[in-house]
């Protein structure tokens, strides 16, 4: 490789990444209880996140739109975290009415404060924030005991996307929106409607499964068959580079 390639290619590597890296989301306010532990859970349990219908901005739509939109929100939350969880954790499902919550299980409870769909026109456009999306939750994680919830962890996510520029200054990010709406075609309203907050529900989710990924590494009990992460904390460069933070699942699985 000549020297003026490493010269083109090597800096645009670097932005790119630091692009990737402001479009994420980030861990923050970490609360760990002093629970001895001495077996990995049984099941870790996802609650649907409780969200209230003020704490989503999605534009001008009808009352019973938003309502939909906002129960597919919740619902894609739920079952993303529970995916990455029995990836790089332990098994994991959905909570239902009729879930048996034995002890030895854990279950996560959330809530959404916010939601903004953002410009998706300008995010393609101009970029750099312009339009951005928004999204950022409270989680908390619960050991299930005969005498009832022990709490283990607490914290918090924050995220967006949209930093990267747009097509206006030369960089033509809009086509991951259009790519994910292609991929979802056929799917939900949501996916087809908001890919800007279904690529916050994907980072969210996976890095809701990084904390508990991490919290197992230090407490010895992660399993062989669990895959490692680390999750993204606010206000710190990440420690490695990983694509499932940049790019949404949908276009990932193609």
């Amino acid at each position: 490789m000549s020297r003026l390639m490493i010269r083109i290619i090597f800096p645009s590597l670097a932005c790119l990444l630091m692009f990737c890296s402001c479009s994420s989301v980030g861990i923050h306010s970490v609360r760990s209880h002093a629970v001895p532990l001495q077996e990995a859970p049984s099941r870790i349990w996802v609650e649907r996140f409780s969200a209230p219908l003020s704490a989503f901005q999605l534009g001008e739509r009808s009352a019973g739109e938003k309502r939909v939109l906002r129960d597919e929100i919740v619902t894609n939350l739920a079952r993303g975290t529970a995916a990455q969880l029995r990836t790089h954790a332990a098994d994991s499902s959905v909570l239902g009415t009729a879930s048996p919550l034995s002890p030895g299980s854990w279950i996560i409870r959330g809530q959404i404060h916010r939601v903004d769909q953002g410009s998706r026109a300008l995010r393609a456009s101009v970029g750099l924030g312009i339009g951005r999306t928004e999204m950022r939750t409270s989680v908390a994680v619960f050991k299930v005991t005969g005498a009832g919830l022990v709490p283990l962890l607490r914290f918090q996510t924050t995220g967006s996307s949209g930093m990267e520029p747009g097509a206006a200054l030369g960089i033509a990010t809009g086509g991951v929106g259009t790519a994910l709406s292609a991929a979802s075609a056929g799917g939900t309203l949501l996916m087809g409607s908001l890919p800007g907050v279904s690529t916050d529900i994907d980072r969210t989710s996976y890095e809701i499964a990084a904390v508990l990924s991490v919290y197992l590494q230090d407490n010895g009990l992660l399993g062989r068959s669990r895959i490692p992460i680390q999750p993204n904390m606010k206000g710190q460069l990440p420690t490695t580079v990983n694509l499932s933070r940049a790019i949404p699942a949908p276009l990932r699985a193609q």
